[in-house]
């Protein structure tokens, strides 16, 4: 698939998820004003990272976090992201629409599966071999049920990192840190050999 192929079909995914340029902006500046968002912007210790910038548009069309899950209802803005400067420590600030439910207006516990497995992914690629990994063991505790059109902070750690192996532990909570949603240590593990 070409690059401008994948871009346009991008374009169109996006334009029939329902959200206006409006909608998005609006949330936007909500994420922004995010007093979690506005303290690792101003703080020397974190920097901040493209939520998915690392995919190429191909890629992003067939990603499930990257766009199917994307639109009105859904994740209607990317995640913002930072990282520590070593890159062992990250957080993400996302808004989790009405849409993404199992029980009315409760996230599904596959959804908050995929964020854990997601800000888990980006605390322990970075201490792997060709920064690349897989899930090998997901272990969730699920605390409070989790409420639909809210934003919450995703929080991430790397425990340990032993050659091809890396062990981390992430958590979902309320943007003032006081409500822990959900929790999860997993294993991730490199390839034996380089993934072209």
């Amino acid at each position: 698939m070409s690059t401008q192929h994948a871009t346009e079909l991008l374009n169109q995914k996006h334009a029939l998820l329902g959200a206006t340029d409006e909608h998005f902006q609006a949330a936007k500046d909500e994420q922004d004003a995010l007093a979690v968002v506005k303290a690792a912007r101003e703080s020397p210790d974190y920097f901040e990272f493209e939520a998915y910038g690392h995919l190429r548009d191909n890629a992003k069309v067939q990603s499930l976090t990257a766009s199917t899950l994307r639109g009105k209802g859904k994740i209607v803005v990317p995640p913002v992201l930072f990282y520590n400067k070593a890159r062992t420590e990250v957080l993400a600030a996302v808004h989790l629409g009405s849409d993404l439910c199992g029980h009315a207006g409760i996230i599904h516990g596959g959804m908050i599966a995929t964020l854990l497995d997601e800000i888990l992914a980006c605390v322990a690629m970075p201490a792997l071999p060709n920064n690349i990994g897989f899930t090998a063991n997901l272990n969730i505790d699920y605390r409070k049920p989790l409420k639909a059109d809210q934003w919450v902070v995703l929080r991430g750690k790397l425990d340990r990192a032993e050659g091809r192996k890396a062990y981390v532990e992430a958590w979902i909570e309320s943007p003032d840190g006081k409500t822990k949603y959900s929790e999860a240590k997993s294993l991730y593990i490199g390839p034996k050999t380089p993934i072209a």
